[in-house]
């Protein structure tokens, strides 16, 4: 059985989340930890964590995984900020541990133009002490479109993978960022020659999920904008051939599309990929 579902609202309870993710259909799911535009973490309720645990269970839901807040930068130059990411990464995987969660996903943030050989040692001293302050769950590193000095091309993340050298540092692949940045995933020749980058940079064995997205932004582009599944550039050929390499059939699929009434993934959305594995 393949774990397929999407990115869900928590708001009211965490526990509201499992019955989020049974309405469209899936059997893993992604969530918040709070606000994704608010530096304001705290701790989840322990009753709300008890009643969401025994919904997980009695639902027999797959992995769950938190995304962490968009205002994360690991490669920031102002100090305030960087402890701010900081201390809210550790705060979301801690809540993480708490709920069994499969690891805390990160957008690990831009440069700013100066280039990633300038802010390099800065991110691994970051992970590094982020990994060192939690226990019992992972980071997951996500790939980059490339836009605006994002940190998150494979070069980039296999440096940081393999400067860390700690198992608890995953990877997570979006379809989307992939062919923004230059992945043609319509292309059997280049999803083979994208694998085979993966086995050399060493990544292959970090995966831990992939964001199965359509883009709608063109090929390279460098944009990310998510398209509904087989609304977008890549297509529905395109995602089926991709999430069905041998390389990546052990790995949850979560959506992160508009959906149809562009709140997020939906029904619709779930089925059509339930029917490309």
């Amino acid at each position: 059985m393949r774990f397929i579902g999407g990115h869900v609202s928590i708001a009211g309870s965490i526990a509201n989340s499992i019955e989020n993710t049974l309405k469209i259909g899936g059997n893993c799911m992604q969530i918040f930890a709070g606000s994704p535009r608010l530096w304001f973490r705290k701790a989840f309720d322990d009753s709300e964590v008890q009643k969401y645990l025994n919904g997980i269970k009695e639902n027999n839901l797959g992995p769950v995984f938190i995304h962490a807040l968009y205002l994360v930068n690991l490669a920031t130059p102002n100090p305030e900020m960087l402890e701010k990411s900081i201390n809210s990464l550790v705060m979301d995987l801690q809540n993480g541990a708490r709920i069994g969660s499969s690891g805390v996903i990160i957008h690990i943030g831009s440069h700013l133009g100066t280039g990633f050989d300038s802010v390099k040692d800065q991110v691994v001293a970051s992970i590094e002490r982020i990994i060192g302050l939690t226990e019992n769950c992972d980071l997951i590193l996500e790939n980059a479109a490339g836009q605006k000095g994002k940190i998150g091309s494979l070069e980039e993340l296999s440096f940081l993978i393999k400067k860390v050298n700690n198992p608890r540092l995953k990877i997570c692949l979006d379809t989307a960022h992939l062919f923004a940045g230059g992945a043609d995933l319509r292309s059997e020749e280049k999803i083979e020659k994208l694998i085979k980058e993966l086995k050399d940079f060493d990544l292959l064995d970090r995966l831990a999920c992939l964001h199965l997205n359509d883009c709608a932004s063109e090929l390279g582009s460098h944009r990310d904008i998510h398209a509904n599944i087989g609304e977008g550039k890549i297509g529905l050929d395109g995602l089926r051939s991709f999430i069905n390499q041998s390389e990546f059939l052990h790995l949850p699929l979560i959506l992160e599309v508009p959906g149809e009434d562009k709140e997020g993934p939906d029904l619709k959305n779930i089925t059509l990929v339930k029917g490309l594995v």
